[in-house]
């Protein structure tokens, strides 16, 4: 019976492993996309502002 059990539990983490590292990378790639605006927000937004977009926003 015990043995039963942890298979059962066994499978249900590795079910959400897959889920799990696609949050894992979905918050990675946010974090590297805010750390990239934080560094180059100015130039993007300057350079907004010469082609004329800046007003769209």
């Amino acid at each position: 019976m015990g043995y039963k059990g942890f298979m059962i539990q066994s499978e249900n983490r590795s079910r959400h492993l897959p889920l799990a590292a696609l949050g894992l990378a979905a918050v990675l790639l946010c974090l590297v996309i805010f750390l990239g605006w934080i560094r180059y927000g100015s130039q993007i937004f300057l350079s907004l502002i010469d082609s004329g977009l800046a007003y769209c926003f």
